[in-house]
């Protein structure tokens, strides 16, 4: 059962992150391919990180069509669909969820293998941010981590939430109230324009020209 329900929720994370890469694209104006290639790198790419630094061997989406394919299917639908997408303010909620899915979910499986809270939190949320960073940085973005936005501290926040809570409320259980956590952090920071500050330089003469 607990298996069946991972596999679900990286699905849904797939399919998420596939939806923003894809969108993200063609706000970039790029070509068909282009379109594809973003959406594999932003839904793929974190869980090739986690993969990686979890050394499970060769990634889980090279050994399985599925992913693949929920990329593609999302991408051809978010190409046809993209402008509807943009005017129900769908595509912000397709990047949230996408970030705490994928947080949740390689969270509960560091738990699983017993990793410790640094190893745990680590492993967590350079998954969730991954494939992000990847998409902006190939669409010349500064990436959405490094601007103001709540993103990656949401996604930490979920994190801890899930350390902490399934000692007592059990592994899925808090993955759920995890996932809800990261979600709404994220998207009502994103509502009301809650933001980290600036850290800014002094102005000096010195660095003038």
């Amino acid at each position: 059962m607990g298996i069946d329900i991972i596999n679900i929720m990286e699905y849904i994370g797939i399919v998420s992150f596939a939806a923003s890469g894809a969108y993200v694209a063609m706000g970039k104006r790029m070509d068909v391919f282009g379109v594809f290639v973003i959406s594999v790198v932003t839904a793929l790419g974190g869980g090739m990180m986690r993969d990686v630094i979890m050394d499970v061997g060769v990634p889980v989406f090279f050994r399985s069509y599925t992913g693949i394919l929920l990329v593609l299917i999302t991408a051809t639908a978010v190409m046809i669909l993209g402008d509807k997408l943009r005017y129900l303010l769908l595509i912000p909620l397709f990047d949230t969820v996408g970030l705490a899915v994928f947080a949740i979910d390689t969270g509960v499986k560091a738990i699983e293998t017993g990793y410790s809270l640094p190893e745990f939190v680590f492993v967590s949320v350079i998954t969730a941010v991954g494939g992000g960073v990847l998409r902006d940085l190939l669409c010349q973005r500064v990436p959405v981590i490094l601007r103001r936005e709540i993103y990656a501290l949401a996604a930490l926040l979920g994190t801890l939430v899930l350390w902490f809570l399934h000692p007592y409320l059990g592994l899925m259980p808090a993955a759920y109230v995890s996932i809800g956590v990261i979600v709404v952090v994220r998207m009502v920071c994103a509502y009301f324009k809650v933001n980290l500050p600036i850290a800014k330089l002094r102005k000096s003469k010195r660095f003038t020209r």
